[in-house]
């Protein structure tokens, strides 16, 4: 269970504000991980993000549906009936799910569905269909297709993205290698995305970007790239509780992969100094979430 304890952030956070995306894991003995999976991790309870969040002056949530968890959602609405209002969910469902699975999803308050294109990639052969099966099931609801994609692919599906009949968010700002510089292609293409209004992006996963120096501040121009481009389809997640790092290949169930817990104070600090206007912040990390998460 993740301990870690979480600084306050060197700026106050405006009223509404959202951690938009986060994992719950567990109680086991109620919610066992999928046979067929990526990683094992210990459990991570709701609480403890709740905890997470008086330290550092976050109001709202937003629960994402965790590979380790397959298209089984039980853990993920648990949380969201304990929340209440104060959170929306994204989920992972098969393209064949039935109507009214969906619609007491949205009761709970699912909002978006989540393409998972890293942790077991080979689930998915034509991610373009995909992309396309997705959004004609959630036009109806008002809702947003997520899609997790390595830096290469999001270069590679942006027709399917430009094309989708609702909005797109992409996880962790499309997953750029800092040491390569803006000029990645997938990034060029993540930033016309953006540019076109339909595509959002989370400014989340700083530690995913500077894996390999361990510097979050290497994220830096990567995020102001991204608020350059457009602050309006922006939004802030701490990926809580930072699962370790690994394949995402299918592994065996014996080794647990243990939470790389980092400091949400840090994390929001680092967000910051890349967003020194506050009325852009507050836009980030309240006003944003409000419209595409339909929160009250």
């Amino acid at each position: 269970m993740p301990t870690r304890h979480h600084t306050r952030p060197n700026f106050p956070l405006p009223a509404g504000a959202a951690d938009c995306h986060l994992h719950v894991f567990g109680p086991f003995a109620q919610f066992p991980l999928a046979a067929q999976r990526a990683y094992n991790v210990p459990e991570a309870p709701l609480a403890a993000h709740e905890a997470l969040k008086r330290a550092v002056g976050l109001e709202r949530t937003v629960l994402v549906q965790p590979s380790g968890y397959g298209s089984d959602n039980r853990a993920m609405l648990d949380a969201l009936r304990q929340l209440g209002s104060r959170a929306r969910g994204v989920a992972v469902v098969d393209p064949d799910v039935p109507e009214s699975e969906l619609d007491a999803m949205h009761r709970l308050g699912v909002r978006a569905l989540r393409l998972n294109l890293v942790s077991l990639r080979s689930r998915y052969s034509d991610p373009a269909s995909l992309i396309g099966t997705f959004a004609a099931r959630l036009a109806p609801r008002g809702w947003h297709l997520q899609v997790f994609g390595e830096n290469h692919l999001i270069a590679a599906l942006e027709p399917a993205l430009t094309q989708s009949s609702v909005p797109v968010v992409v996880d962790h700002m499309g997953l750029p290698d800092s040491r390569h510089g803006l000029v990645q292609p997938g990034f060029r293409a993540l930033l016309r995305l953006l540019q076109t209004g339909r595509v959002w992006v989370k400014l989340a996963g700083a530690d995913r970007v500077t894996r390999a120096s361990g510097n979050l501040r290497d994220a830096l121009p990567f995020m102001r790239a991204l608020v350059a481009a457009n602050p309006e389809r922006l939004v802030w997640g701490s990926d809580w509780p930072n699962i370790g790092f690994h394949s995402g290949a299918a592994i065996g169930h014996d080794q647990v992969l243990p939470y790389r817990e980092l400091d949400a104070g840090e994390l929001l600090n680092v967000f910051a100094e890349a967003v020194p206007e506050a009325t852009v912040r507050e836009k980030i990390l309240a006003a944003n979430p409000a419209r595409l998460y339909q929160f009250a």
